[in-house]
């Protein structure tokens, strides 16, 4: 009976350790969440104030440079004519340029236009910014754990979906 005491005591131990990781973790990430978009707010006040849906495609289409539209509405998981009405008011605002294919009108691209690269650099510097404030609290062997730690997190997060 005493052993079964232990034994249970030390599970309950564990369990609360857990409990207290998982509620650690929760609020570490969401506090993250929170810097990072108030930096995003800060950049997107900065240049005209694109909503939170302009400012991701702006971001996107500044990472690959040229995308059709069709591949863009893909990468976003968004219907086509969902990003089709972004990218309408982020042409409209100079934000993006959109152009057809030479070889095939059908075809629609877009780019960033100068006020998107500008936007899109000042949120780069940002970024840029920002790991170099948090990598510099940290020794290099850790730099490199916690770049990796964060490389593997979305990983995990595509492996389930949640219900």
């Amino acid at each position: 009976m005493y052993y079964s005491k232990i034994v249970l005591f030390e599970y309950l131990a564990n369990m609360a350790v857990k409990e207290e990781k998982i509620n650690r973790f929760i609020y570490a990430m969401s506090n993250l969440i929170h810097e990072m978009k108030k930096g995003m707010d800060d950049c997107c006040m900065m240049h005209g104030n694109p909503s939170e849906k302009e400012f991701m495609l702006i971001n996107y289409v500044g990472q690959k440079q040229n995308m059709k539209m069709s591949d863009l509405a893909d990468s976003l998981s968004a219907p086509l004519s969902t990003v089709t009405s972004i990218v309408d008011k982020l042409v409209k605002k100079k934000y993006l340029d959109r152009y057809h294919s030479s070889d095939d009108r059908r075809v629609v691209y877009v780019t960033l236009a100068s006020y998107g690269k500008q936007i899109f650099q000042t949120f780069i510097a940002h970024h840029r910014e920002t790991a170099e404030k948090v990598l510099s609290h940290f020794k290099s062997l850790d730099q490199e754990n916690l770049i990796r730690y964060l490389e593997t997190i979305p990983i995990i997060l595509s492996e389930k979906k949640y219900k």
